[in-house]
């Protein structure tokens, strides 16, 4: 368990201790939202919901998503991203992903990244956006060619418990961040196995 968890989906996760990552349908009832005092929350549309939710619910959850920014309740946008092997067609997720992205620095806040598959992806949009607070890899597994890639472009890494090693050293402790990705729901007994966050 690090001392400071970087992204959790556990909603009980103790006050200053971890960003806890809200569920995606919060976004559609923000008004609902009661924040722990001293907690620090992160929000945003995962990849994978793109899969299934439609134009219009994708719609009411970036304003969902407004608001909570507006309210000053988080401290990051995301999880949200690019997920090659699970999600709507690439078109629909990137513009979704720069929607919220744009949301993120017009509110002076970072970004917590899924992606799977779409590196190319995401540096492309990198390079374009050139945004002025940190874009967080979280998950990171991947190896140190493409983490220097990253982190030459500009990226930051978070690292779960299943990481490549020579990654995390090469990383700078300023940049690098330690997470559980813990998920009471997905980590039950008998619940389909999480994702696989950054293998590219």
């Amino acid at each position: 368990m690090p001392a400071f968890d970087f992204h959790t989906h556990d909603l009980t996760a103790p006050p200053g201790t971890a960003i806890v990552n809200l569920p995606d349908a919060l976004l559609l009832a923000p008004d609902t939202f009661r924040p722990v005092s001293g907690a620090l929350y992160s929000a945003g549309i995962h990849p994978w919901t793109t899969a299934t939710a439609d134009a219009a619910t994708l719609d009411a959850m970036l304003d969902g998503l407004h608001r909570l920014i507006r309210r000053h309740s988080l401290v990051a946008v995301g999880e949200c991203g690019i997920d090659l092997l699970r999600g709507a067609p690439i078109e629909v997720q990137e513009t979704l992903f720069l929607r919220q992205a744009r949301m993120a620095r017009d509110a002076g806040l970072p970004v917590t990244i899924h992606c799977v598959r779409a590196f190319h992806h995401l540096l492309r949009l990198h390079a374009q956006q050139r945004p002025l607070r940190p874009w967080t890899i979280h998950g990171f597994r991947g190896k140190p060619a493409l983490a220097r890639q990253l982190l030459d472009a500009g990226f930051d890494l978070s690292f779960g418990p299943q990481h490549n090693d020579e990654s995390y050293a090469l990383t700078p402790p300023n940049r690098r961040h330690d997470e559980t990705d813990a998920d009471p729901l997905r980590n039950a007994p008998g619940a389909v196995d999480g994702e696989d966050a950054a293998e590219d």
